[in-house]
């Protein structure tokens, strides 16, 4: 059998005979009971729009927008049922590409049918109906193969139970938003990591479908969790998106020209969410919070998917587990666009190396996922272009020794399309290149790779490589001093009172409190059993990377996604240590989405280390769901709830994360007051933190203006305050400077002797002099 051959099947294979075809479709009346179900499906969508103001139309809706385009267009693609029964996070992400695509569409023409706010429930319903149609209609002659079994929801009792752990998560979640303790909080999230290691323990007793549903009921738990915090969206970036989204749903409109806005060229943040605000009358506001999450819970599944073509079960569902249980699978809940384009990835590469899709409808399939990755997140699109441009010569260099096609197809056609796609997109399309990888080129042609930027003298490389590029803290005085001869040398139209040197006004340290730790013991035990979990993961998933190119016996596709693995690692490599790439691309969320790769080569090297002895496995996988309790006490902060120490907002009112990243309602009011009383030209400070209830209401941003250095020496004269509720009722403040966090005592005195107090609410206030 030669190396083409082992590629793929036989191109007749899963192929129905042409008479059959004729004998299947020949007859009319058979169209409609194969089209039947799906014309039934958009009948139910149009008729359930106009009462979405409904909250039970709205639970319809939302899984209907998010399953029926997406069956339909994989069956015009004609994939395979039994495909999308084995990787059922296909259907979404096709859902996904219809939506963006009929939205988008809409978008544009209708201007030129002279309709002002083509963004409304009426023309989106009317395009996504057509598309639909028109998408099956091309698949009337599809083979009886393109059918879905649904035999797995026969009983749906039995996989309706991990279900309840989300809820409870997010009742914990809204009664801490109360004002109520954290206890549901804590039983949610304990229950999560118990269904998950029990799970592990008992995976041989479970079916697929279980075992996807528990991924995925683990999944929202922990995502819901953290997105509900909050009367805003919680995060940071997310307010920025929630502000675009606000301002397309109001205008009714999208427009292509975004010179400088990387945020408002995604659909993912603009088009997408209000279609689906106007079709399903979900508010903005749960878009974000409570949908978008539930999307990204797939991102697990779809790795287990993703997993099982090399592994086994058991080993597939520590993979997906591995990968919830980092910091940044929570933390990405604060990136609306990147959730979107985590799972548009990860079904990418699932049809990149499904060889039981026939080779056109593979090319359509990748190439459309990859062409919507492009449309929701510009850094999630580079890293793929990156890791597959790696993965390319890689390959041709490993078909010389080892048995692998020196060129594959599908990888070359999904390269060049992202390509393309990202240059037209974010070039003359949009022209928000320059926020995103022109603004990358000008960093790095200025302070080059800034190699461990944040590393102490005398520390070690290695030390400092296993500490990452991360924000590390600084003095307050060292930071007024920096930021006051920044401002002395490029900021000359600010003028500070003169009085704004005295010393009694001198910036000093105010640390969030942290409650202390009740037992030093076990609180070192498990903080150092993190590390090493995590950073012999990082070795295993390297390793497992290379051996899987290497490895004599290794089948094709084991090779192919160890190249794409490999180059997941060097990428990674380069992160960790330039402090530029670091802070342009996102670190943590770059490793979040290449994990769907590395988790994968980390169990494959556990798998052959193990092997299948079942005395072997007996005691492995007791310490691997050990390791994975370990992992999850510590990325879910219950370590701080139980022990003492550092907490996040998930199950804590108070902490670092509160402080900075909660809003109330009070805060948005006030932002929204100032927002108006602000004129051209007037110059508006808040700090850090501040900046995110100003920028979800009112859009300001540094990006336009708002100065987040709030400083007596940098406080212009005639200038405006705002105050947000950590700042009035903790009195701290927090700056960041070239990726250097100050925290310091919030300069009320100053302000109270020279400005003027011209709004409060008892919890945040605006200044104005």
């Amino acid at each position: 059998m030669t190396v083409k051959e082992l590629e793929r099947p036989s191109r007749s294979a899963g192929r129905v005979p042409r008479h059959a075809a004729r004998s299947v479709h020949g007859r009319p009346g058979r169209y409609v009971a194969t089209l039947g179900p799906y014309v039934a499906a958009l009948a139910l969508v149009a008729l359930l729009v106009p009462l979405h103001r409904s909250w039970a139309a709205q639970v319809l809706l939302v899984p209907l927008l998010l399953i029926v385009p997406g069956v339909i267009l994989l069956r015009a693609l004609r994939v395979p049922g039994r495909v999308v029964s084995s990787f059922p996070v296909y259907v979404p992400c096709a859902s996904v590409v219809v939506l963006l695509c009929s939205g988008l569409v809409v978008d544009l023409i209708g201007p030129l049918l002279s309709i002002a706010a083509p963004l409304r429930a009426v023309p989106l319903l009317v395009g996504l109906e057509v598309t639909c149609l028109s998408l099956l209609a091309a698949s009337v002659h599809a083979p009886p193969n393109v059918a879905i079994a649904y035999r797995s929801l026969a009983r749906p009792s039995r996989l309706a139970w991990p279900l309840i752990v989300p809820l409870v998560a997010a009742a914990g979640a809204l009664r801490l938003n109360s004002g109520h303790g954290d206890s549901v909080a804590v039983i949610g999230l304990s229950a999560c990591i118990v269904m998950l290691s029990a799970t592990v323990m008992l995976c041989r007793r479970f079916d697929n479908t279980l075992l996807l549903v528990t991924l995925y009921a683990a999944g929202l738990a922990i995502l819901w969790a953290y997105s509900l915090r909050s009367d805003l969206v919680n995060g940071f970036d997310i307010a920025t998106e929630y502000y675009d989204l606000q301002q397309t749903v109001l205008t009714g409109i999208w427009h292509t020209s975004h010179h400088g806005d990387a945020y408002g060229a995604m659909l993912s943040v603009t088009v997408m969410p209000a279609e689906l605000h106007a079709l399903s009358g979900v508010p903005n506001l749960l878009v974000f919070k409570v949908v978008y999450p539930a999307i990204y819970a797939l991102f697990p599944v779809a790795i287990f998917g993703l997993a099982r073509a090399i592994l086994s079960r058991r080993w597939a569902f520590v993979a997906a587990t591995f990968t919830m249980g980092q910091y940044a699978f929570a933390e990405i809940a604060g990136f609306a666009r990147q959730e979107i384009a985590l799972v548009l990835f990860a079904a990418l590469l699932a049809a990149l190396l499904d060889v039981r899709i026939k080779r056109r409808s593979q090319w359509a399939l990748v190439s459309l996922f990859g062409l919507a990755m492009v449309l929701s997140h510009y850094s999630t699109t580079y890293v793929t272009i990156t890791v597959i441009g790696l993965a390319l010569p890689l390959q041709w260099v490993a078909s010389w020794f080892r048995d692998i096609p020196r060129v594959t197809s599908t990888v070359v056609v999904l390269f060049f399309t992202v390509l393309a796609g990202a240059v037209i997109w974010y070039g003359p399309v949009t022209h928000s290149a320059a926020s995103g990888l022109g603004n990358l080129v000008q960093v790095v042609e200025a302070q080059g790779p800034d190699i461990l930027p944040n590393r102490a003298p005398g520390e070690s490389l290695v030390a400092e490589f296993l500490n990452g590029n991360t924000k590390t803290p600084i003095p307050a005085a060292k930071y007024a001093q920096f930021i006051h001869t920044y401002y002395a040398t490029h900021r000359p139209d600010i003028t500070p009172l003169p009085d704004a040197s005295r010393s009694r006004y001198a910036l000093s340290n105010s640390a969030v409190p942290v409650p202390p730790v009740k037992w030093h013991f076990l609180y070192g035990v498990l903080s150092v059993s993190l590390i090493l979990v995590v950073e012999l993961g990082n070795v295993l998933c390297a390793t497992g990377a290379l051996l899987m190119v290497l490895r004599r016996k290794a089948s094709v596709i084991t090779r192919e996604i160890g190249l794409v693995a490999l180059g997941a690692v060097l990428l990674l490599a380069v992160l960790r240590f330039s402090g530029t790439l670091a802070v342009e691309y996102g670190q943590e969320r770059a490793q979040m989405q290449l994990l769907a790769l590395l988790s994968i080569s980390l169990c494959w090297m556990l798998q052959r280390l193990t092997g299948v002895r079942k005395r072997g496995q007996a005691t492995v996988f007791p310490m691997i769901a050990v390791c994975l309790a370990v992992l999850f006490i510590n990325t879910t902060y219950l370590t701080g709830v139980v022990l003492g120490g550092g907490t996040s907002d998930n199950v804590a009112n108070n902490g670092e994360a509160f402080e900075e990243l909660y809003r109330t309602a009070p805060e948005l009011a006030s932002a929204q007051w100032l927002g108006k009383a602000v004129q051209p030209g007037q110059l508006v400070y808040a700090d850090e933190y501040a900046q995110l209830p100003l920028g979800a209401v009112t859009g300001m941003s540094p990006a336009h203006g708002l100065i987040t250095d709030l400083t007596p020496l940098t406080l212009n004269q005639h200038a405006w305050v705002y105050a947000d509720r950590t700042n009035v009722i903790y009195g701290r403040a927090f700056a960041l400077y070239k990726r250097n966090l100050a925290t310091y005592v919030f300069p009320s005195g100053f302000l109270d002797i020279n400005y003027d107090l011209v709004y409060t609410d008892g919890s945040s206030e605006v200044f104005h002099r």
